[in-house]
């Protein structure tokens, strides 16, 4: 799948900060001798000059400076088609009170690349989901299905039941899907998970491909 370079500073291109919220997850490898890497959240921009990212004191000790360094950002963004964004920045001021905070210069440009080939069809499906281990599935959360296909779907439901994320674990999925005459169980892994308008959707990706599920056929 071939990548799509946006010019980020574009009043034209502005069409892809539409798809970033508040809360979103970023990925970030600072190119420093350690090649240090950590998950930080978006808290903000202001358009042509900065982005705000907040991070966990943890992976920036208070010891090291970081302003200079540029970073490499990675985010996914999940629609009826599914995408990755990266770019490449610079660490131009850093906060730590009240909040732990990096100002990184805004992109000059975007590079985008779909996650996966098949389209997704946006819908709203009734379905529970629950983890599996060796000792079974754990109790099971009501939500919906609100894109699906052959090879995986987004699950979303409220996020007071389990917090702002999901780790990367196995599940099990019941699917209740009467316009289709479809009732089944189908096991999959988390692949990512986001906060949005105060609900918590993930990705999985189904361990085997359900042919009945894809609706573009």
């Amino acid at each position: 799948m071939q990548n799509v370079i946006i010019q980020a500073c574009s009043e034209q291109d502005k069409e892809w900060l539409s798809h970033v919220h508040s809360g979103t997850r970023i990925d970030i490898q600072l190119l420093d001798q350690y090649d240090s890497r950590f998950q930080s959240e978006l808290i903000g921009y202001r358009f042509g000059r900065y982005l705000i990212i907040r991070f966990d004191e943890f992976v920036i000790p208070q010891s090291m400076n970081c302003i200079g360094l540029i970073a490499v950002c990675r985010f996914l963004i999940e629609d009826s088609l599914g995408e990755c964004f990266a770019f490449k920045s610079e660490i131009v001021s850093t906060l730590r009170r009240p909040d732990k905070l990096l100002f990184m210069a805004f992109p000059a440009e975007i590079h985008r690349r779909p996650l996966r080939a098949t389209k997704r069809q946006s819908l709203k499906i009734p379905a529970a989901i629950s983890l599996r281990s060796a000792q079974g599935t754990s109790p099971s959360f009501n939500g919906v299905l609100v894109d699906v296909s052959g090879k995986g779907c987004r699950f979303q439901f409220d996020a007071s039941h389990t917090g702002r994320k999901v780790n990367l674990l196995p599940i099990l999925i019941r699917i209740d899907w009467p316009e289709r005459g479809i009732q089944k169980e189908v096991s999959g892994m988390v692949r990512n998970s986001k906060m949005q308008d105060g609900f918590l959707t993930i990705g999985v990706q189904f361990d085997e491909e359900q042919p009945d599920l894809d609706i573009s056929l």
